[in-house]
């Protein structure tokens, strides 16, 4: 399957649109992003963190919804440079 690339920002805007439809996240509104490195096919982002925090039990509901983000969705190599480079700093 091919993921769409998107910058870190765009990333961040689509994952809390669809975070939002989930029980438990109607009212975050801001999502996180980190980038990672991708192993063997796997998402090369992962969710960092939700504003305001939600529950555990929201968070464990709401996986199957940050698995099809991830594998819908790549991020842009500009970003992973960039994050690469801050973490090294």
């Amino acid at each position: 399957m091919t993921r769409e690339i998107r910058s870190g920002t765009e990333l961040q805007a689509i994952c809390l649109k669809s975070l939002r439809a989930c029980v438990g996240f109607e009212h975050v509104n801001e999502v996180l992003i980190q980038p990672r490195e991708s192993t063997q096919g796997g998402a090369n982002w992962t969710l960092a963190a939700v504003r305001p925090r939600v529950d555990n039990r929201a968070l464990r509901q709401a996986r199957e919804t940050i698995d099809m983000l991830q594998r819908s969705y790549e991020l842009c190599s500009e970003d992973l440079v960039k994050a690469q480079k801050r973490q090294r700093a």
